[in-house]
């Protein structure tokens, strides 16, 4: 027997009550919309189909959609609204443009919420620059264009990436970080 190899993890077979602890489970770790949490459930039974064959998805999945997430969603582990809310909170304080947030949320299955008062591409631009240490704040010379391009990569237009790398360090205390 050899002891250098790690074990490998034993696929447990689909049950009802299963589902219901590997879903706990995740979704105390995980805050997710309640497509996400679909989509990585089915996964996790595909696994167990994969190791099991002469299962039955069918029925783990309409018990999946109809009982465990309105049990959830009562219970308030799954709400889209709150989520969306905090998910798009966090990538703002990031500095990520709202057309990326609105991609990102829409990968989780949610529609992004209305952006808040005072909460510009270009304030969310100054706040990446920042963070990365672009334009303006960098702390050793660079190449403009590099910074430019790393913030056109982050998603914000070229209006936006040209007011950044061309602003004046004088006006930062101004612009609300």
């Amino acid at each position: 027997m050899d002891k250098d190899k790690p074990k490998r993890k034993i696929v447990k077979r689909l049950s009802e009550s299963y589902l219901r602890n590997s879903s706990l489970y995740y979704l105390q770790r995980h805050p997710t919309s309640v497509s996400h949490y679909i989509s990585v459930m089915e996964r996790k039974m595909k696994r167990s189909l994969k190791a099991h064959p002469d299962q039955d998805i069918e029925p783990f999945l309409a018990f999946l959609k109809d009982k465990l997430v309105a049990e959830f969603t009562r219970a308030g582990f799954l709400n889209d609204e709150l989520y969306a809310t905090a998910l798009a909170g966090s990538l703002r304080r990031k500095g990520l443009p709202q057309r990326t947030i609105a991609m990102k949320l829409k990968l989780k299955g949610v529609e992004a919420p209305d952006a808040p008062e005072g909460h510009d591409d270009l304030n969310a631009a100054l706040i990446y620059a920042k963070r990365k240490r672009l334009g303006p704040f960098a702390t050793r010379t660079r190449e403009p264009v590099k910074d430019l391009a790393a913030l056109a990569r982050a998603g914000f237009s070229y209006d936006v990436c040209k007011q950044v790398m061309t602003i004046n360090t004088d006006d930062l205390p101004d612009i609300a970080l």
